[in-house]
């Protein structure tokens, strides 16, 4: 028994003995690449084992644009450890470039080790990028595509049962460096469903497979709305259900099928796929569908109704699209940031005509009562408006008739103070005439005076 014990202590203390000489510090260089391309990128790592403290440094050099670095430190925890210290360098031109490591490690008993090595990394031209975009395959599983695989067919079809929700689309690529989009799970749904593969080479060349997976429904229900061909969607495990309804058996033709149904504004909406592959929900009652819009804002979630007019005159049937869809409403004249719908709140069941605003994009219960005694306050304030328009007129008309008759007078008056004048000046001439008559006539007596006195004159002188 003392033997055995010995012998346990002996190989305890060559277990300790070797352990504590592995324990020593140790270190790796290791490059992620020994040959990179012009232009590309290469890692340069340093690996300590053991180690408790570190003073490490990676220099790089030749034809690179340089990632030289440093680290200094110890474990926070006071043990030995590992790390790995990193630098990553881009060549700048064909040659070399080398990695040297310097430095030191200790260990929790002071055990130094200094570092060294260096490892060279080959820079090469760029090999030129590869154009290859094709696939090496394609399939489905558990099912067969047709026609038969061939990397220059692009089109291809399958065909599942109607109870299959989802398939697994599979491909392989002819080149490594080529990328693939559009493989893995898809759900399907009855009818046609298509989907596209895309291959894109190193280069960015892109070659698109399509996939038709034909869901079968033995028993379709077909129906023409406004023209168009539609049939109703049977699987309804992938599609996405309103706000607001919920699951609702209804039959159909003799066919049991699962609608929805919302409880707040009491209608059944059933959802079609059109000739494209395109589900669009519709209001089904007695037999008829009608188009079943929504438009969301940030104030309300409002189910739209169209209608051919609405019994309010100033109003006009319109286009608008709101959120995207193309709707029918009525503008008020020449309002054009309001317009007219009817529609149902889908939170409260409202019914009834909303005014919608399109600077803001909400919609607000339309208020009869307030329009009507806008429009008959505005009626009015017309009728003040016309008869103010009517007086002014008169009054115009009375001023231009005085005017009128006031010029008339005045020409009157003018043709008599003409009169007058021209009667007066008519007078002066006369007068004037008179006067030079009369100076006339003094002359003459004068002269007849001077004729008479002369002789006396002369008699005295003789």
């Amino acid at each position: 028994m003392r033997g055995i014990k010995k012998i346990f202590i002996l190989f305890i203390c060559i277990f300790g003995y070797i352990a504590t000489v592995k324990a020593a510090p140790s270190y790796s260089l290791n490059v992620s690449q020994n040959t990179i391309e012009n232009g590309k990128s290469v890692t340069a790592s340093i690996t300590v084992r053991n180690t408790g403290s570190w003073h490490i440094k990676i220099i790089s050099s030749g034809n690179t644009y340089g990632c030289s670095n440093e680290w200094s430190g110890e474990n926070s925890n006071g043990e030995n450890g590992s790390k790995t210290f990193s630098t990553t360098c881009k060549a700048s031109s064909l040659g070399k470039i080398a990695f040297t490591i310097s430095g030191d490690i200790t260990d929790t008993s002071y055990n130094t080790v200094y570092l060294s090595g260096t490892k060279t990394v080959n820079v090469v031209e760029p090999r030129p990028l590869s154009t290859i975009n094709s696939l090496k395959s394609l399939s489905v599983d558990d099912y067969s595509i047709s026609p038969e695989f061939s990397s220059d067919v692009l089109e291809y079809s399958v065909e599942v049962p109607a109870n299959k929700n989802t398939i697994k689309i599979n491909a392989i690529k002819t080149d490594s460096k080529s990328t693939i989009d559009g493989t893995g799970e898809k759900e399907v749904e009855e009818g046609s469903n298509r989907f596209e593969i895309v291959v894109t080479a190193e280069n960015g060349d892109k070659r698109t497979y399509i996939l038709v997976v034909n869901v079968k429904d033995t028993n379709p229900i077909n129906v023409v709305i406004n023209n168009s061909n539609y049939t109703i969607v049977k699987n309804t495990k992938n599609i996405n259900i309103p706000d607001g309804f919920s699951e609702e058996k209804i039959t159909i033709d003799g066919t049991e099928i699962t609608a929805f149904k919302n409880n707040n504004i009491d209608i059944i909406i059933v959802p079609l796929k059109d000739e494209k592959g395109n589900i669009k929900f519709f209001k089904y009652e007695n037999g008829q569908y009608k188009p079943y819009i929504t438009v969301e804002t940030n104030n309300i979630n409002l189910y739209l109704i169209e209608k051919d007019n609405v019994p309010y005159n100033g109003f006009n049937k319109t286009n608008i699209t709101i959120n995207n869809n193309d709707l029918v409403a009525f503008k008020y004249k020449n309002l054009s940031n309001y317009y007219l719908v009817y529609g149902m709140d889908l939170s409260t069941g409202k019914e009834g005509y909303y005014l919608y605003d399109k600077n803001n994009n909400t919609f607000q219960l339309f208020d009869e009562e307030l329009f009507n005694s806008l429009v008959n306050e505005n009626t009015m304030y017309l009728y003040m408006f016309i008869g103010s328009l009517g007086v002014i007129l008169i009054c115009i008309i009375v001023i231009l008739l005085l005017l009128k008759k006031k010029n008339k007078a005045n020409v009157v008056l003018d043709k008599k103070e003409i009169k007058e004048k021209n009667k007066k000046q008519k007078k002066e001439e006369i007068k004037e005439e008179t006067k030079e008559i009369k100076m006339s006539d003094n002359k003459k007596l004068d002269l007849l005076f001077e004729d008479i006195e002369e002789p006396k004159e002369t008699k005295k002188k003789k």
